[in-house]
């Protein structure tokens, strides 16, 4: 099966020769690679993000070789830009192993190699390096509210509870978890995102209350907990429920 790597509208796609003799004027603000894992769907991907001040064009190339490149076209380029996140497809685990999907992205160093620009202007060069494990945290097992319950419109306690290890039983170093609660809606279609809340929550803390100002009453659900492993990977439990 393909890498298949999701590229937002305005950029191209291309695998390019990396060149040692390019030269490096600044660092990127952010360059990140990491796994994600979904515990409830049993599916696996890679998310790539990056933060700068202004680019034109990245590079990307892995232990394995080039990744990819990323370019803005036509009128965008009189911008450049910023900020970039993508996700892989995340094939379920059923029909593609865990092990053949991260042979698609192997461990290691990554680096970003992108044109630095302002208005359109190249002005340098700016690099980047993200190490990539395949070292994947369990899931945490979540408490309450139960799977589907019907809750009054109050204060409610969410709880969850980790055990601190990796998917292939070693110890797992979680930094955070992150809580994610929406409503069970299709969003407004001109607004990114559901109305919910999101926070992220040192290790120590596996319960929190939720403001009754929060709920709206007959209403559904769903919340999820990512546990957030030191070497960025993660994995999300997800869970509904409803108000009365």
């Amino acid at each position: 099966m393909k890498n298949p790597i999701l590229i937002a509208s305005l950029c191209t796609l291309a695998i390019l020769p990396w060149t040692s003799s390019q030269a490096a004027d600044t660092k990127l603000k952010q360059a990140k690679i990491i796994i994600e894992h979904n515990a409830t769907d049993n599916d696996t991907g890679f998310q790539i993000s990056l933060d700068a001040d202004g680019w034109q064009k990245l590079e990307l190339r892995g232990p394995a070789g080039p990744v990819a490149e990323f370019r803005p076209m036509e009128a965008m380029s009189k911008l450049g830009f910023t900020e970039l996140f993508l996700e892989t497809v995340e094939p379920e685990n059923a029909k593609v192993s865990l092990a053949e999907t991260l042979a698609k992205m192997p461990e290691g160093e990554y680096r970003f190699l992108a044109d630095a620009s302002e208005l359109g202007g190249v002005t340098g060069q700016m690099t980047g390096t993200a190490t990539l494990s395949h070292k994947i945290p369990q899931g945490v097992t979540l408490l309450s509210p139960k799977e589907d319950a019907a809750i009054a419109v109050a204060d409610t306690k969410v709880a969850w509870s980790g055990n601190g290890l990796n998917l292939d039983g070693s110890k797992a170093d979680i930094i955070a978890y992150q809580l994610i609660i929406e409503k069970d809606e299709e969003p407004h279609p001109r607004m990114v995102g559901k109305r919910g809340l999101s926070m992220i929550l040192p290790a120590t803390v596996q319960d929190i209350t939720i403001a009754a100002a929060f709920f709206e009453p007959a209403t559904p659900y769903k919340w999820e907990v990512l546990a957030i492993a030191d070497n960025g990977n993660q994995t999300l439990q997800s869970g509904a429920f409803k108000t009365r």
